[in-house]
C-alpha cells in the first residue's frame, strides 16, 4: 500500500459556481488529492500560499485585479514548487506561451472536460509521488553520510536555504527519472529545463546527495538496464530485447560503451545477466 501523502490543492477562480463545479467534477480523494482551499482572486490566493503548504494550484487566467498569469508570476517569486494547471475560456496562443514560460503542467479550456481533468491529475500525482520519493532518497543519503545537522533554532534564512536546495535536487531527480532514456540528457540540458546555472546545479547536487550528477544518472540508467536484462534472463515477455536495444532504452547510443559501464558497475557483462548464467545470491 502506498504511504504517499495526500496532495493539497488550491483552486483560484473569480466565479464561485465554477469553483464548486470543479470541486464536484472529480473524485479528489480517489485521485490522491484534497481541495485544501479556494480563492476568488490572486491576492487572496497568495495569502493562502503564504499560510499553508500547497502541492497543486488550479487557476483561471481571466480574473479581475490580478489575472492568473500575474498571480503565478508572484507565486514563482516565492520559490514555490507547486504544480500548476491553467484554465481559461479563451483558446489564446499568447496565453499558452506565457503559461508554459511560468512552468504550467497543463493548460485546459473551459468548459472543462472531466476526463481531461482526471488525466491531468493522474500525471501530476505521478510527478508528485516521484518528487516525494526523491526527497526521501535524499534524506536517506544524508543520514547515511551523517549529514543530519539541523539549522540553528530561529535561523529562518538557513532553513529556507536548506529547503530551497532540497526542492531543487528533488526536481532534478524527478527530471532524470522522466528523461534518463534520452541520450541527450546531460547536466546542461537538465539545468536549462530547471532554469538554473549548470555549475550551481552540479555543486548543489553533489552537496545534497554525495553523488555527482553524472554518477547519479549512470546509476539510474544501469539500474534500469539490470531490471530489463534480468527480465530477459527469466524469460519474461519473450522474445526479450537485444542488448543494443536495452542500451538505447536506458539512454546509451553506443552498446559497447554501455557494456563497459555495466561491467564496471556490476562486475559482469550485460550478456552474462541476459543469459541467466550468474547467481545473485
Amino acid at each position: 500500500m502506498s504511504t504517499a501523502p495526500v496532495a493539497r490543492v488550491l483552486i483560484v477562480d473569480d466565479e464561485y459556481y465554477f469553483r464548486q463545479l470543479l470541486i464536484r467534477l472529480v473524485d479528489w480523494e480517489a485521485a490522491g488529492f484534497e481541495v485544501a482551499a479556494e480563492a476568488d482572486d490572486g491576492t487572496a490566493a497568495l495569502q493562502i500560499i503564504g499560510e499553508q503548504p500547497i502541492d497543486l494550484i488550479i487557476t483561471d487566467i481571466e480574473m479581475p485585479n490580478m489575472n492568473g498569469l500575474e498571480f503565478i508570476g508572484e507565486v514563482r517569486k516565492l520559490n514555490s514548487a507547486a504544480k500548476l494547471i491553467f484554465i481559461t475560456s479563451y483558446d489564446n496562443f499568447s496565453y499558452a506561451q506565457q503559461a508554459i514560460s511560468l512552468g504550467a503542467d497543463h493548460y485546459l479550456l473551459k468548459p472543462v472536460d472531466e476526463d481531461a481533468v482526471e488525466q491531468a491529475l493522474r500525471t501530476i500525482r505521478t510527478q508528485l509521488t516521484e518528487k516525494w520519493e526523491a526527497e526521501r532518497y535524499i534524506n536517506r543519503l544524508r543520514i547515511k553520510a551523517g549529514d543530519v545537522q539541523e539549522p540553528q533554532a530561529g535561523d529562518a534564512r538557513a532553513q529556507k536555504r536548506q529547503s530551497s536546495g532540497t526542492a531543487l535536487i528533488s526536481k532534478t531527480i524527478a527530471y532524470v527519472t522522466a528523461h534518463y532514456a534520452e541520450d541527450t540528457l546531460s547536466l546542461q540540458s537538465t539545468a536549462s529545463a530547471l532554469f538554473v546555472n549548470p555549475s550551481y546545479l552540479s555543486h548543489a547536487f553533489k552537496k545534497e546527495t554525495g553523488e555527482s550528477f553524472v554518477e547519479y544518472v549512470t546509476n539510474v540508467r544501469l539500474g534500469e538496464a539490470m531490471k530489463l536484462l534480468s527480465q530477459g534472463a527469466t524469460g519474461e515477455e519473450a522474445p526479450a530485447p537485444k542488448i543494443a536495444t536495452i542500451a538505447r532504452q536506458v539512454g546509451y547510443k553506443d552498446p559497447f560503451y554501455f557494456s563497459k559501464c555495466f561491467k564496471k558497475r556490476y562486475g559482469m557483462t550485460p550478456n552474462t545477466v541476459y543469459s541467466g548464467s550468474y547467481s545473485d545470491t
